[in-house]
Protein backbone atom coordinates (compact mmCIF):
# COMPACT_ATOMS: atom_id res chain seq x y z
CA UNK A 1 0.00 0.00 0.00
CA UNK A 2 1.32 3.42 -1.12
CA UNK A 3 1.22 6.38 1.35
CA UNK A 4 -2.35 7.99 1.90
CA UNK A 5 -1.40 11.30 1.93
CA UNK A 6 0.49 11.12 -1.37
CA UNK A 7 -2.68 9.67 -3.06
CA UNK A 8 -4.80 12.31 -1.32
CA UNK A 9 -2.32 15.06 -2.97
CA UNK A 10 -2.59 13.76 -6.43
CA UNK A 11 -6.31 13.70 -6.21
CA UNK A 12 -6.27 17.15 -4.64
CA UNK A 13 -3.69 18.38 -7.84
CA UNK A 14 -5.61 16.76 -10.42
CA UNK A 15 -9.08 18.17 -9.05
CA UNK A 16 -7.50 21.59 -9.42
CA UNK A 17 -6.47 21.00 -12.90
CA UNK A 18 -9.53 20.01 -13.77
CA UNK A 19 -11.16 23.28 -12.80
CA UNK A 20 -8.74 25.12 -14.29
CA UNK A 21 -8.58 23.34 -17.23
CA UNK A 22 -13.03 23.60 -17.38
CA UNK A 23 -12.52 27.30 -16.84
CA UNK A 24 -10.11 28.03 -19.88
CA UNK A 25 -13.14 27.52 -22.16
CA UNK A 26 -11.40 24.98 -24.41
CA UNK A 27 -13.59 23.54 -27.35
CA UNK A 28 -10.53 21.27 -28.44
CA UNK A 29 -8.41 19.13 -25.98
CA UNK A 30 -4.81 19.97 -26.30
CA UNK A 31 -1.87 20.22 -23.92
CA UNK A 32 -2.08 23.35 -20.84
CA UNK A 33 0.88 25.96 -20.37
CA UNK A 34 3.27 23.39 -19.37
CA UNK A 35 3.05 21.29 -22.09
CA UNK A 36 0.65 18.73 -19.62
CA UNK A 37 -2.21 16.77 -21.06
CA UNK A 38 -5.33 16.66 -19.03
CA UNK A 39 -5.07 13.03 -19.23
CA UNK A 40 -2.23 13.17 -17.56
CA UNK A 41 -4.26 14.25 -14.52
CA UNK A 42 -7.02 12.06 -15.24
CA UNK A 43 -4.57 9.66 -14.69
CA UNK A 44 -2.91 10.77 -11.92
CA UNK A 45 -6.71 11.27 -10.41
CA UNK A 46 -7.42 7.09 -10.94
CA UNK A 47 -3.75 6.05 -9.65
CA UNK A 48 -4.37 8.20 -6.36
CA UNK A 49 -8.15 7.07 -5.92
CA UNK A 50 -6.58 3.74 -6.31
CA UNK A 51 -3.99 3.50 -3.90
CA UNK A 52 -6.57 5.56 -1.36
CA UNK A 53 -9.53 2.81 -1.69
CA UNK A 54 -6.43 0.08 -0.85
CA UNK A 55 -5.48 2.41 1.99
CA UNK A 56 -9.28 2.76 3.04
CA UNK A 57 -9.89 -1.41 2.57
CA UNK A 58 -7.28 -2.11 5.11
CA UNK A 59 -7.64 0.43 7.47
CA UNK A 60 -9.24 -1.67 10.51
CA UNK A 61 -10.15 1.68 12.74
CA UNK A 62 -12.63 3.12 9.91
CA UNK A 63 -15.98 1.67 10.35
CA UNK A 64 -17.27 -0.61 8.03
CA UNK A 65 -20.74 2.11 7.14
CA UNK A 66 -17.74 5.06 6.14
CA UNK A 67 -15.91 2.16 4.08
CA UNK A 68 -19.04 1.12 2.32
CA UNK A 69 -19.71 4.47 1.16
CA UNK A 70 -16.34 5.99 0.28
CA UNK A 71 -16.09 2.24 -1.79
CA UNK A 72 -19.36 3.11 -3.67
CA UNK A 73 -18.14 6.74 -3.94
CA UNK A 74 -14.65 5.60 -5.16
CA UNK A 75 -16.71 3.17 -7.75
CA UNK A 76 -18.77 6.50 -9.14
CA UNK A 77 -15.16 8.41 -9.47
CA UNK A 78 -13.73 5.77 -11.59
CA UNK A 79 -16.88 5.75 -13.54
CA UNK A 80 -16.51 9.73 -14.11
CA UNK A 81 -12.93 9.45 -14.57
CA UNK A 82 -13.27 6.80 -17.11
CA UNK A 83 -15.92 8.32 -19.50
CA UNK A 84 -13.66 11.58 -19.54
CA UNK A 85 -10.78 9.34 -20.64
CA UNK A 86 -12.69 7.07 -23.07
CA UNK A 87 -14.12 10.36 -24.60
CA UNK A 88 -12.17 11.30 -28.15
CA UNK A 89 -11.68 15.05 -27.08
CA UNK A 90 -12.07 16.47 -23.65
CA UNK A 91 -13.04 19.98 -23.78
CA UNK A 92 -13.24 22.51 -20.65
CA UNK A 93 -17.04 21.76 -21.01
CA UNK A 94 -17.15 18.07 -20.83
CA UNK A 95 -14.72 18.45 -17.39
CA UNK A 96 -16.65 21.42 -16.24
CA UNK A 97 -20.00 19.16 -15.89
CA UNK A 98 -18.10 16.55 -14.22
CA UNK A 99 -16.67 18.59 -11.87
CA UNK A 100 -20.44 19.81 -10.93
CA UNK A 101 -21.34 16.45 -10.40
CA UNK A 102 -22.79 15.97 -6.74
CA UNK A 103 -21.00 12.54 -6.39
CA UNK A 104 -17.89 14.41 -7.28
CA UNK A 105 -17.80 16.65 -4.23
CA UNK A 106 -19.43 13.72 -2.09
CA UNK A 107 -16.30 12.01 -3.32
CA UNK A 108 -13.74 14.86 -2.04
CA UNK A 109 -15.40 15.68 1.33
CA UNK A 110 -15.53 11.96 2.33
CA UNK A 111 -11.39 12.29 1.20
CA UNK A 112 -10.63 14.75 3.12
CA UNK A 113 -13.04 13.16 6.24
CA UNK A 114 -10.60 10.18 6.07
CA UNK A 115 -7.52 12.29 5.86
CA UNK A 116 -8.22 14.49 9.09
CA UNK A 117 -9.90 11.11 11.27
CA UNK A 118 -7.91 8.44 9.87
CA UNK A 119 -4.65 9.66 8.02
CA UNK A 120 -3.07 13.18 9.37
CA UNK A 121 -5.42 13.47 12.39
CA UNK A 122 -6.27 17.24 13.81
Amino acid sequence: MSDPTQSIESIEEAYEYMLAYAAQGRTQEGAGPEGTSIRTFIDNFISGNKSLVSFVDEEASIPKALKDEFMASSAFISGVLDALKGSKNISSELVDNANALIGIRHYLTMMFFIDKTFINKA
